[in-house]
């Protein structure tokens, strides 16, 4: 027997989606400058991965979902959860796009002389906008009732975002230098304190 998450049922679906679209609205306009731009050469690749793995992880943990096995038993629940977390998210990554304004671009791209933002979120964390995208997914997991299509957005974002970081701070330490090391030691990568 399969199992039919909420976020796939009539009239329940409806506001999930409207969710999920203001969601992932501010990625579009992320996503569209950067395909065409072929001027970074910093990226690693990072850029490609990311628009390639991201839709192929959300279609598997889709698929995933009607799994009859390792349901969260309470769908509508799940689904409810999973929208705070996509809200979460979504004003998360808003807040980093106004902190870093120009900077806050689809590839990597770290330009000599360029401010290193430590205020607000970045006081705290090097790359909130990447937890923004861990809270993204994994709400989309939650959403669909399954820990399998948790597990498996968390595994591709750790994957995604970790290989993307590497490059990033990569290029950030060879072009900032010493600043951007002093930032590096007073600061974690995703989670206050934590990680």
């Amino acid at each position: 027997m399969t199992h039919v998450s909420a976020v796939f049922q009539f009239p329940l679906a409806i506001p999930f989606w409207i969710v999920f679209f203001f969601a992932f609205v501010l990625e579009g306009r992320i996503v569209c400058p950067a395909i065409g731009d072929k001027s970074s050469t910093q990226d690693g690749g990072t850029f490609r991965a990311l628009m390639i793995g991201s839709p192929l992880a959300l279609l598997a943990a889709a698929a995933a979902s009607f799994l009859p096995w390792l349901t969260i038993p309470a769908p509508i629940a799940a689904m409810a959860v999973g929208a705070v977390l996509l809200v979460g998210g979504a004003v998360l990554r808003r807040v980093c796009l106004n902190a870093l304004g120009k900077s806050f671009t689809g590839k990597v791209v770290v330009n000599d002389g360029q401010e290193i933002i430590q205020t607000g979120v970045y006081r705290f964390v090097r790359h909130p906008s990447y937890t923004a995208a861990f809270l993204l997914y994994c709400g989309v997991g939650v959403a669909l009732a399954s820990w399998i299509s948790v597990a498996m957005l968390f595994l591709a974002c750790c994957y995604m975002y970790g290989r993307r970081v590497s490059v990033e701070e990569a290029e950030l330490v060879k072009t900032l230098g010493a600043p951007y090391v002093e930032y590096m030691a007073r600061t974690k990568r995703f989670i206050p304190f934590v990680i």
